[in-house]
Parts: structure tokens; C-alpha cells; sequence
């Protein structure tokens, strides 16, 4: 059997700049067995709450479900991760509509949400819920501060298994393939692994392709330190972060992919265009 994420890791798909961008994430607590192929569905949701899902994702905000642990009963809260101030009035509707359901916890505890959305790919059942039981075991040793949730899709098939680390909310690709205990004290520790690394979903995917670079290159690695550009051209940027000032050198890459196991099965590949990075200096210092 194939697997479009294991093709996608044998192509050595650039992952930087795939991160997909919110204001904030919302994840609400629906068991998994009602998820099916489309999260947002009527077997668990009104057509006043569908509403307002789709009327939050214009807002910025993202929501997903989270499969609730078994002893959580009804006490599962609203979990909300946002880039700025989580009681944002970007915010309000989507949690006064859902609150009246759920409490809803804006804390922001350090989590690592992956997608274990096997109704929705292949992937995402086999090598999501892989890494999800290896992040539940470092979390539950204590090698890990993240705790784990299962989440609906978060994006991008070819990429299972996929997670986002909260609070930064660092977006990386195939978790299952990586030292996972070695990311999660990188991320701890306010650092990123260029190595299969999405893009921080507070970023737009330009600033995304730059973290990751600057990282890669070895001159500046901050999960989530706020990231200044100014273009000086399509593939030139002068990037500010940290105090230091880099000029970054990308290119542009033509990509043939495939986006999903059921594309793979029937050979319909995807072609895209992306930035990457080449090289960077520093400006001063």
C-alpha cells in the first residue's frame, strides 16, 4: 500500500512555508467518532454553530476538534491558542456560540496538537496516531511538557503526521519520522528543528520560509521571537529578529506533489510553486 506522506518524505518536499496561518487555533472537544470525512458536520453541530465556524475562519480563527479523553466526561474545555490576546473581539463570537456547550480554557498550556484524522486520510490514521501515542508516552514520562491532543485535520495529507506546538505554534511535518523527544525539548526551549518545520502558523508563509532558514543556516533559531521583512525584491529579503539584521537569498521552486492518498491511487499529482530558502548573512554585528 502507498502512502502519499511517505512519498512526499522520498521527494524531500520543502515543508517550510506550508504552516496554515491563523490569529488564533480554537479547538473544541467532539469525539473522534463523529469526525467523519468533514469535521464540521451535523452529527454533532447545529447549523448556528457551522455558521459560525465558517464565519470565524474569516475572522483569522481556525477551529478543530479535539478527541476528549475518555475520563473528561463533560468537563472537556474550549482549548483556545491565539498569537495575541486570547479574549481578542476577533474571538468573541465563535466562543460565545460554542460557550454556551463548553467552558472554555484560554490559558494556553504548552500542548502539541496532531492529526489523527483517519477518516480523512490514510496518513493521518496511521502515522498521526503513531506520533500521538509516542507524544502521550514522553508526555506521561515527563520528558515531554507538551501535552498531546488528538486532533482533526490540520492540513496538508502529504505531511501526516503533522502537529503544531503551542504555545509558539510551530507547525511541522512527519512527526512519525523525527527524534520526537529531541523536537519537543528544542520547542521547549524556544527553539525550532528546520528539519521537517512547517512554518509558525502566526506567521504569514513568507516569514515562515525566512524562521526556518535563518535557523537552518545556524545564525539565529527563536520559535516564536516577532520576525520583521522588508522585501527588496520577490527573492530578497532583509530580515529582523532579535536584535540582528540578515539579508536572505530564496529561490523559487517548482513542485509536483501528490496531496492526498487517494490522489497517489489515482496518479493525479498537484504542481505547485514555492520559495525557498538559499542562504542568509548577517547585516551587523
Amino acid at each position: 500500500m502507498n502512502f502519499c506522506s511517505r512519498t512526499s518524505i522520498d521527494a524531500q518536499e520543502p515543508c517550510a512555508g506550508t504552516g496554515v496561518r491563523a490569529q488564533a487555533y480554537v479547538f473544541l472537544p467532539v469525539p473522534k467518532k463523529v469526525w467523519h470525512h468533514y469535521e464540521m458536520n451535523l452529527h454533532w453541530a447545529s447549523q448556528a454553530e457551522l455558521d459560525a465556524v465558517r464565519a470565524a475562519r474569516q475572522a483569522g480563527v481556525v477551529t478543530r476538534l479535539y478527541n476528549p479523553p475518555s475520563d473528561a466526561n463533560e468537563d472537556a474545555p474550549i482549548l483556545v491558542h491565539a498569537r495575541g490576546d486570547p479574549a481578542g473581539d476577533f474571538l468573541q463570537p465563535v466562543l460565545a456560540m460554542f460557550g454556551r456547550r463548553w467552558r472554555v480554557d484560554v490559558v494556553g498550556r504548552p500542548r502539541l496538537a496532531i492529526c489523527t484524522h483517519g477518516t480523512r486520510d490514510r496518513c493521518c490514521a496511521k502515522f498521526g496516531f503513531a506520533a500521538y501515542q509516542a507524544a502521550r508516552k514522553l508526555y506521561e514520562s515527563g520528558v515531554s511538557a507538551f501535552e498531546p491532543i488528538e486532533s482533526s485535520h490540520l492540513g496538508g495529507d502529504r505531511f501526516a503526521a503533522t502537529g503544531i506546538f503551542f504555545p509558539s505554534g510551530s507547525m511541522y511535518a512527519h512527526l512519525d519520522a523525527v527524534d520526537l523527544g529531541a523536537l519537543c525539548n528544542a520547542e521547549a526551549g524556544g527553539q525550532l528543528d528546520p528539519q521537517q518545520y512547517r512554518g509558525r502558523v502566526f506567521d504569514p508563509p513568507i516569514a515562515q520560509v525566512v524562521r526556518a532558514g535563518l535557523a537552518r543556516a545556524g545564525l539565529v533559531n527563536d520559535a516564536s521571537a516577532p520576525l520583521g521583512l522588508v522585501a527588496h525584491g520577490p527573492l530578497e529579503m532583509e530580515a529582523s529578529i532579535g536584535g540582528g539584521r540578515y539579508r536572505v537569498e530564496l529561490k523559487l521552486a517548482d513542485l509536483e506533489f501528490y496531496g492526498s492518498c487517494s490522489a497517489l491511487a489515482a496518479t493525479t499529482p498537484s504542481q505547485g510553486r514555492r520559495r525557498v530558502f538559499v542562504q542568509a548573512e548577517q547585516l551587523d554585528g
